[in-house]
């Protein structure tokens, strides 16, 4: 990716929803400046990075929140044990799963689809260190991973600001028209990747605590290496479709649950009358087969 154009802001189209369905149709993305409290996103950020110090990652010498590795530390999304034991520990904050269901992104995909929205429980949390640019994620498309309904859109959110420095996300506006590409191996999250035709015109911008990228699941993006010292990419995706459209049942699974985690290891520390819980049990759910 040699060059980009900025996100176009569509936070004045969420009153106008007919407005921003006619966006999301050509581009394929929306993005939205300031869509989410900063203090709920930082809290997010707070807990993550608690976890990341008590597995001794972080600097002894920087606030955790920070967010500054500990001197020559470096992890990666793998079966590394280490990796592994971070993750689950993350999976089990509640706040982190909280926040997929808040009410601004509640509306805006309410607004989108024009109906009750489905947030997908499988909710995803990335955790990048610098000097891991060979494995940042290639370009690619979500629906790959996902299934279902192709009318699925993924919000992906920095915990924090996210400058040129961090890395960030970047995508092709309109290439959800090009339908599913081909894929091949490749390294960073997922292992595949598409080509991309070399004058594609992407889309960029650096983002800051409180700004949500939401994108299709056809639409071609990528991760930018984290090009800074010391300091850890902090951010998240989760995913939402209409109620009515069809899923995949591990749509609805804890990530990564091949590892061997399940809701209720998840669940085990939270209280019992915590509505987070299995919200979607209610919902009458069209699921389709892997």
């Amino acid at each position: 990716m040699d060059k980009s154009d900025h996100f176009v802001d569509s936070y004045s189209l969420i009153e106008a929803p007919s407005e921003l369905r006619k966006r999301a149709e050509k581009d394929g993305y929306l993005y939205i400046a300031q869509l989410l409290e900063r203090g709920k996103v930082l809290e997010v950020r707070r807990q993550v990075l608690a976890v990341c110090a008590a597995h001794g990652l972080l600097s002894e010498e920087a606030p955790a929140e920070a967010g500054v590795r500990r001197a020559q530390v470096t992890l990666r999304e793998s079966p590394d044990p280490r990796w592994v034991a971070l993750y689950r520990d993350i999976l089990c904050l509640s706040e982190f799963h909280r926040l997929a269901l808040d009410a601004a992104l509640w509306a805006v995909f309410s607004a989108l689809f024009d109906e009750p929205p489905l947030p997908h429980s499988r909710n995803i949390c990335r955790v990048v260190f610098p000097d891991t640019a060979a494995y940042t994620t290639p370009p690619h498309q979500d629906h790959v991973y996902i299934g279902g309904t192709a009318d699925t859109w993924t919000a992906w959110i920095p915990l924090g600001d996210c400058p040129r420095e961090l890395g960030g996300l970047a995508l092709v506006p309109g290439s959800r028209h090009w339908g599913l590409l081909d894929t091949k191996p490749g390294l960073g999250a997922g292992g595949r990747q598409v080509d991309v035709p070399a004058d594609a015109a992407w889309a960029y911008s650096p983002m800051a605590c409180g700004d949500v990228l939401l994108f299709h699941s056809h639409t071609v993006h990528q991760a930018l290496d984290n090009l800074s010292k010391d300091s850890l990419r902090v951010s998240v995706d989760y995913r939402y479709q209409p109620r009515g459209e069809p899923l995949r049942k591990d749509s609805m699974e804890p990530h990564m649950s091949g590892f061997g985690w399940t809701w209720e290891d998840i669940y085990a520390d939270w209280p019992e009358d915590e509505p987070l819980k299995y919200y979607w049990r209610d919902w009458n759910l069209s699921f389709v087969e892997r």
